[in-house]
């Protein structure tokens, strides 16, 4: 077999990266990172420490997210394995937002004189709310591929004479 038909045996029957973990790739690396650089060169008057400290949290969390996303698109919907990595892909992504904002309830910056302060409570709630609503997804899921389940069929309480068919009158009539 030549090599040429290996490789096109094995670009038919399986891509190597999902689309799941192309889509992290960019949404949670790429665009991140080149976000907080753009920032960095068109304002150099902000606080890079701030901001390197950022990309330093959230580069790490980055490649978690887009190795589990590979590895959860290889379990069937229903399984264990994907209910679980699933549950810590959740409970990552939350990790990468905190990191995003810089880890702290509250984002301080300096422009310049003037310094800012945001508080960003309500927005930990929302991502907590968001949270959990997806584990409660996820586990739904699993709930309703799980092939664990029985199915448990009605009993049916057979009689030995038989019935008649409801609405029907059987009647004698005499005869003369």
């Amino acid at each position: 077999m030549s090599l040429l038909s290996r490789i096109s045996i094995s670009a038919t029957n399986k891509r190597r990266i999902s689309n799941k973990a192309a889509f992290a790739f960019v949404f949670y690396l790429i665009l991140p990172t080149f976000a907080i650089l753009m920032i960095m060169s068109a304002y150099p008057e902000l606080n890079t420490d701030r901001l390197w400290g950022i990309l330093s949290r959230i580069i790490p969390v980055s490649i978690v997210l887009i190795l589990l996303s590979q590895f959860q698109v290889r379990y069937e919907k229903g399984t264990k394995g994907r209910f679980i990595l699933n549950e810590i892909y959740v409970i990552m992504v939350v990790v990468w937002i905190f990191a995003l904002l810089g880890g702290e309830p509250v984002i301080y910056q300096t422009w310049e004189e003037y310094s800012f302060s945001l508080h960003i409570w309500n927005y930990i709630a929302l991502i907590l709310f968001v949270t959990i609503m997806n584990i409660i997804y996820y586990a739904l899921e699993y709930e309703a591929f799980s092939e664990d389940k029985e199915i448990v069929e009605p009993e049916i309480e057979e009689e030995n004479e038989p019935q008649p068919h409801k609405g029907v009158i059987i009647t004698s009539v005499p005869m003369e």
